[in-house]
Order: C-alpha cells, then structure tokens, then sequence
C-alpha cells in the first residue's frame, strides 16, 4: 500500500474513530458525536464537518450550534475539519459572524510502523498482560496510568471489543503503565493510549510498552500501526519501537467565542 493510500486511511480513521465509543448522528455534511453521560470528552462531544460536501457554510454551522443546545452539551462542544486547519482560515468571516473562534493546530507528525523489528532493545522489566474484559480489578489498576481518568474510563470501556488491544504492565503486582490501540476497518491500527503511574514515570516503561506493542502488531500481522506523539520525547520512544516518520497533517477546531 502507498502512502497516498496510507494518508487517505488514516484521515478516514481520525475522522471516525470515535464511533467505536461516542453515540453519533449522521448529516449531509459529516457526523455529530455526543456524549451527555460524559460531556467533559472532547472526543465524545464534537462536529466532524466535510467541506466537499457543504454549500451553505452557515446553515451547517447553525445547525451544529442548534444540536448540542438541544443535547445541552453548547459550551462544550467543538468543530473539527478533517486535518486542514486551511479551510477555517478561508472561511473565519463565516466561522465568527455565526459566533466561532477557530485554532490552527501543529501538524501532526504521523509514524507508521515501518521497521521489522525494533531497533533499540530495552529492559525486559514487566508483566505485560492483555485485558480483554473490563472490570473494577482493571478499572483500579489502569486509572492510577492515565491523565484523562473519566475520558479513558469511558472511551476504553466503551470500545474494548475483538478489534481492540488493551495491555497492563505490573512490576513487582503493581500495575504501573498502560498501552491501547485498536485495528480499524479502513486497515490499519490505530495506537490510541500510552500512560505511566505518575510514581513511575522517567523509569522507561513507557519504551517497553511501546516495544512490545509494535512487536505484538507484527506478530499478529495486524494492519500498519500508526501514532502521532504529542512532543519530541514521545516521538523518540516511538522511533525507538520501529516507528518512523511517513507524512504530517493540519487540523484545526472551532469552539463557541467566548
């Protein structure tokens, strides 16, 4: 598959992925995520709009602005365009003459897992073990890994099915760090969550988690994983599981202006 294709896939996948975990509404113009049990989900609770498909720019936007009043959910919902923060741009007169503020995101530096094996060895230190169901022993021991308590509560939760990969890492029973990706219908695998107990963060089990993740993907010959890292670190801890640099996306969001 080529990268043109990759890129395609992943965009669908970024768009949609939320579906797995967020009740939703389809319009015309794109899809309505919502999420009234859990409306601190920015995941849960936003607009994806298509701009191919929109001709009156602020009809949309007025019925997006009338959904999420009706769901009670107007001050925390945002709009997000399919990874081109360029169309807010080309269209702010619109965006705030309808009451929206827009950002232009960073790109976002897509790795695809490329390598057949990873390159840099680390410190076989964990019981890595995969959780297929979800209860209060896993709920105890995967909240203390994670920043986003309520959000991974219910998006892991809600989505762990047989497309779905949750790994814990013990050290001495001590559940320490967590790793989540799932295998998408568009055909590839998407990494959507890596955490460290705050007391064991810097110790780098982080890196063995990512390691033996790719190395699961592999193995299983699932489709082509991908991340995108939030910061130069993570992008290096990528890297060091076999990950590399394929292409870069824009993105952008609008919100309510305050």
């Amino acid at each position: 598959m080529n990268i043109s294709e990759l890129r395609k896939r992943i965009i669908r996948e970024e768009m949609e992925f939320p579906k797995l975990f967020a009740p939703h509404e389809t319009r015309d113009y794109g899809l309505l995520f919502h999420n009234v049990a859990n409306p601190e989900s920015g995941d849960s609770n936003h607009a994806v709009i298509y701009p191919e498909r929109i001709n009156d720019l602020k009809r949309v936007l007025d019925d997006i602005m009338g959904f999420y009043e009706g769901k009670g959910l107007a001050s925390r919902f945002s709009i997000y365009h399919p990874l081109d923060g360029d169309y807010f741009i080309a269209n702010a007169e619109i965006f705030r003459a309808c009451g929206y503020q827009f950002t232009i995101c960073p790109d976002m530096r897509i790795m695809l897992l490329t390598e057949i094996e990873s390159p840099t060895d680390v410190p076989k230190r964990l019981d890595i073990r995969r959780v297929e169901t979800w209860n209060d022993d896993i709920a105890r021991d995967v909240l203390p890994c994670v920043v986003y308590k309520a959000h991974f509560r219910q998006v892991i939760k809600d989505s762990l099915n047989e497309n779905s990969y949750l790994f814990i890492g013990y050290h001495n029973d001590e559940a320490v760090s967590v790793l989540a990706f799932h295998v998408s219908p568009y055909g590839v695998t998407r990494f959507d969550e890596i955490g460290t107990a705050q007391a064991h963060r810097g110790k780098g089990y982080a890196r063995e988690m990512n390691r033996f993740a790719a190395a699961f993907v592999r193995e299983h010959h699932l489709p082509i994983a991908y991340q995108w890292p939030a910061h130069q670190t993570s992008e290096q801890i990528t890297a060091e599981a076999g990950f590399r640099v394929a292409f870069t996306l824009r993105s952008g969001y609008a919100t309510l202006a305050e």
